[in-house]
């Protein structure tokens, strides 16, 4: 925990600042070898002031140091003991030299340990240099290996030649450096340009091109200081030059800024004119500029002073508007969906302080008093730009999932108008004008006090309710199994899971969370083996949700058509949470009433909670419940040790401070900062703790289902390992790196999202038809009916839809029945997945619920029909030669509903809180003319 404290606080933010400028150019100029160029030369030059400043310090401290010299000397000869410390004492304090100006001295070195770690784990890591070249470099992620010697006795000697390179360049700078430095001086700076070569001799060349390119900038530094008179001037003309070559390159094409394109000109013209700009804020608020050696300082006039009011005061509103209020209220509405909520905002705000307290507070400190005012204006208006998006331009972006990834970035870009984008922050800079060129920066400065007081008055109201939800999640996930054994605690084996009967019959649901039908159809074209393994299923592409979230999709899955959100919501004087219930123990009680054995894992929304709670299962008899996921993750990992990922390699580590980048930028930015849900990553997360948990459920299942000769079963296997995308590739295996997409695979999906989502689902079919193999192994296949269902669809785009509104209320449905066999057949028939219920209990229990039989709502009144010549019959049959009463619930309207929330708890006591509602008026869900309009509530 103090490693990855001390990380966050001095490496993660500069990391932070390397990764966004290292995608910005790669994303520019689609070139990792220029970028790696430019992410050097930008770093260098936006740190170069405190290099200068940090350079007048080491000078100061060496020629005090010189003149001293004589007289300490002739004190050290004189005087011995506490005498001579005394005298020395006196001395130091009369020349006024303190030990700790050797400190203030080494600023400089002390800069570049972070930057050099934070550059060393950043591009030694990278995906994006993996297999790039650049000029005569192969593979910008390896060594460099550019000579190779054949010896007659030692075989081929590989030589790397950057790292010597990089080295000459250092070596050559530091002669400048410190050619008026003593000898000593001179073989310190010579040494650590050795124990870079050291350091970096081995290491990926890419990285050794960057440290390589700081060197060479430190060299024509150290040459400009060195040889001209005005080496500021000069670097004015090359920073120009640079924003030149930029400006061509954007305005030729050759660079692609997507619809950034004004805002990089505007940028590229101001850092051209940055000396005009710099010394008009200067003169305006109050002091001259820096001289171009940096060996004069900025005096003031008779303003006041340098408004540490504004600047502390906006960095408080900042950190609390960002580091905190932001995550609380992401953590409060949905704790379930975090592992350790707790720990996750208390890193959050770590991030926060770090990025913006620290830096600003340390850049503060170096600067001379009138760059301190521009500082301050500058934080006063940016704190005004973040206010008023954060509060006044929110905007609902539609569905984000828990790996904050937005199904539809299109309303990124039309949620508001461009030009409210620019208005805000010009508002917000002439706003924060007025007050300083008014002398009223304090009252400005007050009013930033009272926000960040009301700010932390809101955070700790979320934060009480953070850690009720945190106490009270805490208490479900260590609640004890209802019959289930705990895998995790298991000493060796597998516990008896879900029991199968090799001479009763045996019904096994398969629950796939946000497993999309047209992705089954997809899996068939890309899995051609799939159509012979899924040996006796029908598939029904046509099949409709009712609800496009967990919330309201699973009642009706489980619970069947009395459990639609329509349905229920009708139902308005009876709690939601006990019609939720109702839904998910109706065919466990009633398998259960009927001597069958029932099993049921990870019962999601049950009792309205996003974490499994099997209370409600306790008191059913011949029912059992338990929760697998995540319980087989350590051994999963166990037989396949790949390198776990590290807290500061996650997805997760510091999402929410992006996050809350995003939302207190203005509306413009916000599509750029979450670009396909990459959040200015450096490649695409990857979900792999997540994925490995429900992965692993769905790899061991085999061995979680025995055989004997009992009575016959029910098993419900409810996985979501749909759901949790982006850490599969072609291996369709969990990989703990990141997982890139080449242009093959984009180009046969459609788009990285199709590939993501594919790999996610054909990885789940390829363990699904393992645990079929294992079932005929065991001669339980016959006697067994399989349904494959989820709640509802994904975001995966196939063109199989006409439309891009409803992937969302499009589950898959596979059902085989008893004794069923051959290569499996696609029906045409319009299904939903509330028929659930009546394929499962068709033939098995009693006509009417009285008797122990189905529910008739749940059952359709298409019984055993032929629909377009496709094969439908014995899957829908209710036994006992009468059909129930109530069939006509199945030709009720079926209405597809646009949820508030994905979240349980922001759902009413009552009724679920939906946006809208949208009718089914054809038979085929996939044609534009079968539905009517959205009605919005």
């Amino acid at each position: 925990m103090t490693g990855e404290t001390l990380y966050t606080l001095f490496i993660w933010p500069v990391r932070l600042i390397l990764e966004f400028l290292f995608v910005l150019f790669n994303r520019i100029f689609d070139a990792p070898g220029p970028s790696v160029i430019f992410l050097s030369v930008v770093v260098n030059t936006f740190s170069l002031p405190v290099y200068l400043i940090a350079d007048r310090w080491q000078k100061e401290e060496r020629n005090l140091q010189r003149r001293m010299k004589k007289k300490i000397a002739d004190i050290r000869a004189v005087f011995k003991g506490d005498e001579r410390q005394m005298i020395l004492n006196t001395y130091n304090r009369q020349m006024g030299y303190s030990p700790v100006f050797v400190l203030k001295a080494s600023i400089g070195l002390l800069l570049q340990i972070p930057f050099f770690i934070a550059a060393y784990q950043f591009l030694s890591r990278t995906a994006m240099l993996s297999g790039v070249s650049f000029l005569f470099l192969k593979n910008l992620s390896v060594p460099d290996g550019l000579l190779r010697l054949t010896l007659p006795r030692a075989g081929i000697l590989v030589i790397n030649i950057m790292p010597i390179l990089m080295t000459a360049v250092n070596l050559a700078s530091s002669l400048i450096y410190a050619r008026d430095m003593e000898k000593r001086e001179r073989i310190q700076f010579f040494a650590m340009a050795l124990v870079f070569l050291v350091l970096l001799y081995n290491s990926p060349s890419g990285l050794v091109l960057y440290w390589t390119m700081n060197n060479v900038y430190s060299l024509a530094k150290n040459a400009a200081q060195a040889g001209l008179k005005k080496p500021g001037r000069a670097l004015h003309f090359a920073v120009a030059f640079f924003a030149a070559v930029f400006l061509f390159l954007i305005w030729s094409g050759r660079a692609s800024v997507e619809r950034y394109r004004m805002l990089f000109t505007g940028i590229a013209l101001i850092l051209i004119a940055v000396p005009f700009i710099w010394r008009g804020l200067l003169r305006l608020l109050g002091g001259r500029p820096l001289s171009a050696a940096g060996n004069e300082p900025v005096r003031l006039t008779a303003k006041s002073g340098d408004m540490t009011a504004l600047y502390v005061s906006s960095l408080a509103v900042l950190f609390l508007l960002i580091g905190f209020l932001n995550p609380s209220q992401v953590l409060s509405a949905s704790a379930a969906d975090f592992e350790k909520p707790l720990v996750f905002i208390l890193r959050t705000m770590l991030q926060g302080f770090a990025f913006l307290v620290m830096i600003p507070l340390f850049v503060r400190a170096l600067a001379p008093s009138g760059v301190r005012r521009v500082l301050a204006a500058g934080a006063g208006a940016l704190t005004v730009s973040c206010l008023i998006s954060y509060f006044a331009l929110s905007a609902s972006y539609g569905v984000m999932d828990r790996n904050f990834r937005l199904d539809d970035t299109g309303r990124l870009l039309h949620a508001f108008p461009l030009w409210v984008s620019i208005a805000v922050p010009l508002a917000s800079i002439l706003l924060a004008a007025v007050f300083i060129v008014t002398g009223k920066d304090r009252l400005l400065a007050a009013f930033f006090q009272a926000a960040a007081a009301a700010l932390l008055v809101l955070g700790a109201v979320n934060m009480v309710s953070l850690v009720r939800q945190s106490g009270a999640l805490s208490r479900l996930r260590t609640q004890t199994s209802a019959g289930i054994p705990d895998p995790a605690s298991a000493a060796s084996g597998f516990p008896a899971v879900f029991p199968l009967s090799a001479s009763e019959r045996n019904v096994f649901i398969v629950f796939f969370d946000r497993a999309q039908g047209t992705a089954m159809t997809g899996a068939l074209a890309y899995m051609p083996d799939l159509q012979e393994q899924l040996d006796g299923f029908v598939f029904y592409p046509n099949t409709l949700s009712f609800g496009s979230c967990t919330v309201t999709g699973v009642p009706a899955m489980l619970g069947g058509y009395e459990y639609t959100p329509a349905a229920i919501n009708s139902r308005k004087d009876e709690l939601l949470v006990d019609k939720v219930n109702e839904a998910l123990t109706a065919l466990p009680r009633l398998f259960g009433k009927a001597g069958y054995r029932v099993s049921i894992t990870d019962p999601v929304i049950a009792n309205m909670q996003s974490v499994p709670d099997i209370s409600v299962f306790l008191d059913l008899p011949n029912v059992t419940a338990g929760v697998l996921s995540g319980k087989l993750s350590d051994r999963f990992r166990a037989e396949f040790p790949d390198a776990e990922e590290k807290a500061i390699d996650t997805f997760d580590f510091d999402i929410l401070f992006r996050y809350g980048l995003f939302r207190s930028s203005p509306p413009a930015l916000r599509y750029g900062i979450h670009y396909k849900g990459q959040w200015w990553k450096e490649a695409a997360y990857n979900s792999y703790g997540r994925a490995v948990a429900e992965f692993s459920a769905l790899y061991y299942l085999p061995e979680l289902c025995p055989v004997d000769s009992n009575t016959g079963t029910l098993n419900i296997f409810m996985n979501a390992v749909t759901h949790e995308s982006g850490a599969y590739n072609a291996r369709l295996f969990p990989q703990p790196e990141a997982v890139l997409f080449d242009e093959p695979e984009t180009a046969l999906y459609g788009s990285e999202n199709n590939a993501e989502y594919m790999y996610t689902f054909m990885s789940a079919m390829k363990q699904f038809v393992k645990w079929l193999a294992y079932l005929k192994q065991q001669g339980v296949y016959d006697n067994t009916r399989i349904i494959v269902v989820s709640d509802h669809g994904g975001n995966y785009h196939s063109g199989g839809i006409e439309f891009s509104e409803m992937e969302g209320h499009n589950p898959i449905l596979l059902v085989k029945d008893f004794d069923s066999r051959g290569v499996i057949e696609i029906s045409k028939e319009l299904m939903t997945h509330a028929d659930t219920p009546a394929l499962a209990a068709a033939g098995l229990l009693g006509p009417g619920p009285e008797d122990g039989g189905i529910p008739a709502a749940a059952v359709k009144e298409e019984s055993g029909t032929e629909t377009d010549g496709e094969r439908t019959e014995g899957l829908t049959e209710t036994g006992g030669g009468k059909e129930p009463e109530g069939l006509a619930e199945r030709n009720r309207p079926l209405v597809a509903v646009d949820e508030a929330s994905s979240q349980p708890l922001r759902h009413g006591p009552y009724q679920f809180n939906l946006e809208g509602r949208r009718e089914l008026k054809g038979k085929e869900l996939f044609r534009k003319e079968s539905w009517g309009k959205w009605e919005r509530d």
